[in-house]
């Protein structure tokens, strides 16, 4: 049996497609330690707004639990690791599991083109 992945979500609705790439997401091994897997994601002011999961510091307090809505640091260098990507900024590293339909992959292709990044 394989095991269980316990998602708690508090707020923001995901569907069965994102939480697969969550979970693909997860299982896989980094070059670097993850501070949270983002879903829903787009970039907006060289920073990625999404919806975190498994982040590293927890706190409901903090709007840091499952499914709360979370917006990076600036991007220092996004790259891609497997099928995901990487983004490493000052604060932690952060894998994108989705994009936000219609806009979040173009603005990240945006993001791409307007610099130097890995």
């Amino acid at each position: 049996m394989p095991d269980a992945i316990e998602v708690e979500l508090y707020g923001k609705d995901v569907s069965d497609f994102q939480l697969i790439r969550l979970v693909r997401a997860s299982h896989r091994k980094y070059t670097v330690p993850i501070t949270a897997f983002i879903s829903n994601a787009f970039i907006t002011e060289d920073s990625c707004v999404g919806i975190s999961f498994q982040h590293a510091e927890r706190n409901v307090g903090y709007g840091k639990a499952d499914g709360a809505i979370l917006r990076t640091e600036k991007i220092h260098c996004a790259r891609k690791e497997g099928r995901f990507w990487l983004l490493e900024t000052r604060d932690g590293n952060y894998v994108i599991g989705s994009f936000m339909r219609d806009f979040g992959r173009s603005s990240f292709l945006r993001f791409l083109q307007t610099g130097e990044r890995v």
